[in-house]
Order: structure tokens, then sequence, then C-alpha cells
């Protein structure tokens, strides 16, 4: 590739990589911080929208290096620049998975946060309806542990041999 076709290359690349991360990191941090404007994500943005950076100029460092039989023409210099905007591209989506995974991740973890904190007041016009102890449904269906208290379970006899289980 000729020093200009290089230089505009690269130049033109930056420039879409620096608008392309500044447009991830604002609104990034502002979907991390969903409606209630949390504090403390945009230092998770800034993380994931460096990575973001690092693979594009890396993409953009191997494309202007890779295949220097491709070079010397406005149309060689047009496909270096579509093919860096699809990697581009896809580095994009690959960004907005994961902030959207780390969103996620944070709902998940304040709504366990609120449940933890919240504790239920009856109401005094509830009524709690409390099992009968003759109820056969709410018997215990297993052996009580030896020193247990507890009924031992019945047991239905086996139809084939006419008794209970025998061998």
């Amino acid at each position: 590739m000729p020093d200009n076709d290089l230089t505009g290359f690269l130049i033109i690349g930056l420039v879409f990589v620096v608008a392309d991360g500044q447009v991830l990191y604002r609104g990034g941090r502002r979907y991390l911080s969903g409606p209630d404007g949390g504090e403390g994500t945009g230092s998770m943005a800034w993380m994931v929208v460096t990575v973001f950076h690092l693979v594009s100029f890396g993409v953009l460092a191997l494309l202007s290096v890779v295949g220097p039989q491709w070079s010397g023409s406005t149309a060689a210099l047009v496909g270096r620049l579509g093919v860096f905007l699809l990697l581009m591209a896809v580095a994009h989506v690959l960004t907005l998975a994961v902030l959207s995974r780390r969103r996620q991740d944070r709902i998940v973890e304040e709504h366990f946060q609120d449940r933890e904190t919240e504790t239920y007041v009856r109401p005094a016009t509830e009524v709690v309806v409390e099992p009968a102890a003759t109820d056969p449904a709410w018997r215990p269906a297993v052996t009580p542990v030896p020193g247990q208290d507890g009924p031992q379970p019945r047991v239905a006899p086996d139809l084939g041999n006419h008794g209970p289980y025998r061998t």
C-alpha cells in the first residue's frame, strides 16, 4: 500500500474507531445505569469500550499490512475500509451484547437485593387457616428417624402377593 493510501486508511479508521467508541461509551453508561440513574456504571462501560478500542485498533493495524498486492488504487482503499467497517460492526454488536449481559446481571442482582430487604406485614383482615392435626394430608409420608416422634406411615398391601412386600 503506498504511503498516502496507508496514512489515509489509518486516519479514517482511527476516526471511525474513536467515534464509535464514544457512542458506545456514552450510550452504554446510560444503558447500564437504567431508569433510576444509578451510579457506578461508568467504570463498567469504560472497561467494555476499552476492549472494543483495543480490538478495533488491532484489526485496523492488521488490515493495513495484510495483502500488500491489494493496494495502489482507490478501489483497494475503499475495499479495505469496507472490510474494516464490517469487522468493526461485528465488534460493535459483541460490545452491545456484553453491555446487555451486564445490565441484565445488574437488574437481577437488584431484584434479589430488594426481595431480601422486604418484610411481609400481614394485614389484620387476612385470615390464616392452619391444617388440622388429624388431617391425613398433613401427616408425614416417611418413616421418622430413630428417636424422632411421629406416626409410622401406612403402606398399602402389595397386590401381586396379597401381603405387604414379600419376597
